[in-house]
């Protein structure tokens, strides 16, 4: 059955390589560059530019090479640290994710300097996937990397949803929330998105650099008071200049700015399940995918998964066995403990714990792009009989999920999944197997 699940996911993973979602969507034919249903002449164009942000920039970005040949001029890749590789025309940079680091202030400086060079003869291809967010950053005047650092491990810490995280780092940052389009007119750009984000709503991925923003500084000052996050001068200054309009909002729809963009989904959570239903059915299961828009304290969800299991193992149902329920989304982490791992372990051992005793009953959950949380691995496998192998070595399951250190649990069960960065993103994978008694 582990076998059977690694599988299935590596399946999905292939699938939303972002490589192959860039020729999916991208062909060029002389100087016609094919991106969706439109067109651009590249002869019209002193300069075509590739800027890359994300875990799956290096891919991405190897692909546009690619498909442009000569007729790119260059640009940037920026993503995760031990992330980058080579390229032949576009300049490779790593920093910081999930919190930004100086490195990430540099390359948001990289960006802008790149862009202020360009004028309304160029095209420039934003390639955007999850990620971006840390990765490229401008702090607004006043406020440090050390501030939007805090507020972003505050947040995450608290259980905040990437929704919430992002309408924060876009009025900390002058990049996000339609900045980068702001720095990038008059040229003409286009966007091509490989999303990480449930229901891939354009202006969260990434915090939505290139799309008009539909949050304020209202939702940002609720934010804030909810998770009760404390701030410093800059950004107190910051937020009351925002709230009172000394300061302007983030561009919204109608600008002028987004006359000259075009923005394509090339890929999602819902094309990896897809063609992980498709693996799961060759190897024999019943198969159905849940859903792709999972969201909720990972701890929680995982009792719901575990209901479906005990379901199917009780009365095969929904699905006559053996049956894979496949299922998508990006759960979240209250960190309460001192332990570490990620969203994917914690709901592993969550799920181990409420499924305790049952036979041939297994759950994989993985993140995409083979980093769970802040770890080495993408996630973890629980079964029925997770709780009784750490009793056999001493681990108590209970108090290890209570001190949110699932990644030491596994560790030691030797249950961790670990693919190696993948170059992909696109939010996490969990699949149930159920097999016959």
């Amino acid at each position: 059955m582990r076998n059977d699940a690694y599988s299935i996911l590596s399946e999905a993973v292939e699938a939303v390589d972002p490589a192959a979602c860039i020729y999916r969507s991208v062909s060029k034919k002389d100087n016609e560059l094919l991106i969706g249903i439109e067109s651009y002449d590249l002869s019209k164009y002193t300069n075509v530019y590739a800027i890359a942000f994300g875990k799956a920039a290096i891919s991405m970005s190897r692909a546009i090479e690619d498909v442009l040949g000569d007729s790119l001029s260059g640009g940037l890749a920026v993503t995760k640290y031990g992330f980058g590789n080579s390229l032949s025309k576009i300049e490779v940079f790593e920093s910081s994710h999930p919190v930004p680091d100086d490195n990430s202030v540099k390359a948001g400086h990289m960006v802008h300097d790149l862009l202020e060079n360009t004028d309304e003869n160029d095209l420039v291809i934003f390639l955007i996937s999850g990620g971006g967010s840390a990765l490229i950053t401008y702090p607004r005047k006043g406020i440090t990397i050390t501030d939007i650092a805090k507020i972003t491990d505050s947040l995450m810490r608290g259980g905040a949803t990437i929704d919430e995280l992002n309408t924060a780092r876009k009025h900390l940052c002058s990049i996000k929330g339609g900045g980068l389009a702001k720095m990038a007119f008059p040229s003409e750009s286009v966007s091509l998105i490989l999303s990480d984000v449930v229901g891939d709503p354009l202006d969260v991925i990434a915090s939505g650099p290139t799309v008009p923003d539909t949050s304020s500084f209202g939702d940002f000052s609720e934010i804030i008071g909810r998770y009760n996050i404390s701030l410093s001068l800059g950004v107190e200054g910051l937020l009351e200049d925002g709230l009172e309009g000394v300061i302007e909002e983030t561009p919204k729809a109608g600008d002028f700015i987004f006359e000259k963009t075009s923005h394509y989904l090339v890929g999602n959570n819902s094309l990896a399940l897809q063609e992980a239903e498709i693996k799961a059915s060759e190897l024999g299961y019943n198969t159905m995918v849940l859903t792709s828009s999972i969201v909720g304290e990972a701890k929680e969800v995982a009792k719901v998964l575990a209901s479906i299991a005990r379901e199917e193992r009780r009365r095969g149902a929904p699905l006559p066995l053996p049956a894979c329920i496949l299922a998508g989304g990006e759960t979240t982490v209250t960190m309460k403990g001192k332990g570490s791992g990620g969203r994917c372990q914690e709901m592993a051992l969550s799920f181990g714990i409420e499924v305790s005793g049952l036979n041939n009953v297994l759950l994989l959950a993985a993140g995409t792009d083979g980093n769970d949380g802040t770890t080495d691995c993408a996630g973890a496998f629980a079964d029925g009989e997770t709780v009784e192998k750490g009793k056999g070595i001493q681990l108590d399951a209970h108090m290890y999920l209570s001190d949110n250190n699932s990644y030491a649990f596994f560790k030691e069960t030797g249950d961790l999944v670990k693919t190696g960065p993948t170059g992909t993103n696109v939010m996490d994978i969990y699949l149930i197997l159920v097999d016959m008694f």
